[in-house]
């Protein structure tokens, strides 16, 4: 991936072609972290849109060009947790769907075999606070420390959170795996 250094100073400049060539061709990446914490493809496009108005502003600052994907991924996951917090009022856990039972199913296990898009589409339908624990620990890589920052809440309740996420992901996906 090695955009060139004269097309990020082209956009700076405020040249449109440069900037729909950006665009183009980083928005799918963009669009797939949106959808990992929206629950809609508009809430998502909107998302995107609200997180490229930020690159756009901020990309003089890109000293390194070869460091602008990266930088575009943080602005893109940044943006749509502000987004999450503001569309929810953040308790310390969401209730727990009725639907969830205990289950001895192995969460990992059944992960392990399934398509990605199955996966994302689970993760999607997943209460607000438990998705949010799920994306900023098991796909972003962070620790239950700095997800409860983000998040406004105690470590444990990301855990817990995070907890509820895998079984109801289990149970949600269970269908999907064959039972030896």
């Amino acid at each position: 991936m090695n955009i060139n250094e004269e097309l990020i100073k082209a956009c700076v400049r405020g040249d449109q072609r440069a900037c729909k060539q950006l665009y183009d061709f980083f928005s799918a990446r963009m669009y797939a972290i949106c959808l990992r914490y929206t629950r809609t493809d508009a809430a998502a496009q909107d998302v995107l849109h609200d997180g490229f108005i930020k690159v756009f502003e901020k990309l003089h600052t890109v000293k390194d060009s070869d460091r602008l994907y990266p930088w575009m991924r943080t602005i893109m996951i940044n943006t749509a947790i502000t987004n999450w917090y503001h569309e929810h009022k953040i308790t310390d856990t969401d209730p727990l769907p009725d639907s969830i039972e205990n289950d001895s199913s192995s969460p990992s296990r059944i992960f392990s075999d399934l398509d990605i898009h199955i996966i994302l589409d689970a993760v999607r339908q997943l209460p607000p606070a438990y998705r949010m624990a799920f994306n900023l620990c098991e796909i972003e890589g962070y620790d239950y420390s700095d997800a409860a920052e983000v998040m406004g809440v105690n470590p444990s309740t990301v855990r817990s959170n995070l907890t509820r996420a895998k079984q109801i992901l289990a149970q949600k996906l269970a269908k999907y795996y064959p039972t030896a």
